[in-house]
């Protein structure tokens, strides 16, 4: 019953009865009218009385009776004729031709007229004489059945097909659309502008058409982007293997200490590249080809502990102030969630350029979830640049130099990571006055201390 009902409220089904109901009445209205007009009105029997009675009362008065057969053939467009007892003609009101020398001869109508009867008349004396009566042509027998069909069929298909037509444009212009962008007109668009069904259907293909479209640009900007972050580090090998060839020892020596810098940096492009498709497969639901994530119960605090002294002996120079208030047992691959982790204490030493200017990382337990935020006070994020910041390679730092590092994907693959885990991640920036990154993640529920789950 309620998907019947669904059927009925719909926009296009309301539409088609509509068209049927007004068929229906064009059907009915128009067949009742053409039987009525093609009905010729009968001489009424009541009418040929009035008539005599009327020409009977004024038999006696020649000037009178003929006055009163004028009116007759004036007022209801009749032809008349009144003849005596010998035949001869008294009066008459209409088209006619004189009667012939021969006594008794009927008189001949003329024009649109035709005879339509005769009946005795009483005149003055007792004499009996006869009245002759022709009403206007009518507009002939009534229509048959098949006359009738063939306008019931005309009304419905004229009706039917303005309906079909209204439904067959739309499509075929979505139709249309379709063929053009899957022939690669990525611009092609249906743009149909109705409120039932099919604009729904044309709608519904414009936005899948534009996030199609988006995607295939964010693949080809991703390929392009990936070149050029292959080809700087290669152009540095290059270069620093040529100072190699040309040079000494010494200059060898520093040349090789570029170079692993250089093969480092290709490693973690190529790392991060693949762990940024694999978490996209692992999103669409393909996890046949899809490395297993681990999850355990993991320690919070033991993962931010360990993030720190890392931090600490890759930037002895750097204060970093820890604030973890609360102890938290949180579900996920440690593996992972130490890359996070690490990724944003890197990105706050990197755009921080004052040394002195400390990291905050602080920890707390809202609403069921492990919050860990990671701030500096180092050169922010433009309010232009903050909604792209998760766009992979995109660098609020267009310079690209070794010193700010990194090719863009950092915070892209984080915010994936965190994803993965059914937990948020944000950022607040205020450019000049530094950059806060909040994660939240659920608490691990139903793990047992030692046990794994493999997804």
């Amino acid at each position: 019953m309620i998907g019947i009902a669904a059927r009925l409220r719909s926009r296009l089904v309301q539409r088609i009865y509509f068209v049927g109901i007004l068929q229906f009445i064009i059907v009915v209205g128009g067949s009742t009218a053409l039987v009525r007009a093609s009905r010729r009105p009968p001489v009424l029997a009541d009418t040929v009385r009035f008539l005599t009675h009327e020409l009977t009362a004024e038999s006696d008065r020649p000037d009178a009776f003929d006055g009163a057969v004028q009116r007759i053939h004036a007022d209801m467009h009749w032809a008349v004729a009144v003849y005596d007892d010998n035949g001869r003609l008294l009066a008459s009101g209409g088209p006619l031709t004189p009667p012939s020398s021969s006594a008794g001869e009927r008189s001949r109508f003329e024009g649109d007229l035709q005879p339509s009867g005769s009946v005795p008349l009483d005149l003055y004396g007792g004499k009996v004489g006869r009245l002759d009566y022709r009403a206007p042509k009518g507009p002939g027998p009534p229509l048959g059945p098949a006359w009738i069909a063939v306008f019931v069929l005309v009304v419905v298909g004229v009706t039917s097909w303005l309906t079909a037509r209204s439904l067959a444009i739309p499509l075929a212009r979505v139709a249309a659309t379709a063929n053009a962008f899957g022939a690669g007109d990525l611009s092609a668009r249906a743009r149909l502008r109705r409120s039932d069904e099919l604009g729904d259907v044309a709608n519904a293909f414009d936005q899948m058409a534009a996030r199609v479209t988006q995607s295939i640009r964010a693949e080809r900007e991703l390929l392009a982007n990936i070149s050029h972050e292959l080809r700087t580090p290669l152009q540095r090998i290059r270069l620093a293997l040529d100072l190699a060839a040309e040079g000494g020892a010494d200059t060898a020596r520093d040349s090789l200490l570029e170079i692993a810098e250089d093969l480092a940096e290709l490693e973690r492009l190529v790392v991060d590249v693949l762990e940024a498709a694999r978490l996209s497969l692992r999103g669409e639901g393909h996890t046949t080809a899809v490395p297993p994530r681990r999850d355990e119960r993991v320690d919070a605090r033991q993962l931010l502990e360990r993030a720190a002294m890392r931090f600490r002996s890759a930037h002895p120079g750097r204060p970093l102030d820890m604030s973890i208030d609360a102890d938290a047992m949180v579900s996920g691959d440690p593996v992972m969630l130490r890359r996070v982790i690490d990724n944003l204490l890197d990105n706050a030493h990197k755009y921080s350029s004052d040394e002195s200017s400390p990291v905050t990382v602080r920890s707390c337990v809202a609403d069921g979830a492990f919050v860990i935020e990671v701030a500096d006070a180092g050169i922010g994020i433009s309010r232009e640049d903050l909604p792209r910041v998760f766009e992979p390679f995109f660098r609020a730092d267009r310079s690209r130099t070794r010193a700010t590092g990194g090719v863009g994907l950092g915070l892209a693959l984080a915010k994936r990571i965190v994803g993965a885990h059914g937990g948020h991640l944000t950022v607040q920036s205020e450019l000049g006055r530094g950059t806060t990154v909040r994660i939240e993640l659920p608490r691990a529920d139903g793990i047992r201390e030692g046990e794994r789950r493999v997804d």
